[in-house]
């Protein structure tokens, strides 16, 4: 039983590494696009694309068997954390 439990927590430590490495790869790209927008002189904060972006990440995580409340919030930690590291 304890090598079949090492087993599936290593798996468990592989996709944890996974989701931070992706996170950190998306908190690159959102940097990337307020700079693009910042020379551009568009606006940081766009709420009907925040909106849309959030119900189809929510309907592809229902899906999937994923909380959509878990996507999103997630979502919007992440983009809340680029906004005070932009700040």
């Amino acid at each position: 039983m304890a090598e079949e439990l090492n087993a599936l927590r290593d798996k468990i430590d592989a996709v944890d590494k996974q989701l931070i490495d992706l996170l950190a790869a998306r908190l690159a790209l959102v940097g990337e696009v307020g700079e693009v927008k910042s020379r551009h002189g568009l606006p940081i904060y766009a709420p009907d694309r925040e909106a849309s972006m959030l119900a189809r990440r929510r309907a592809e995580a229902e899906r999937l068997g994923v909380p959509g409340d878990l996507v999103e919030d997630v979502l919007r930690r992440v983009d809340n954390v680029r906004s005070v590291v932009n700040e």
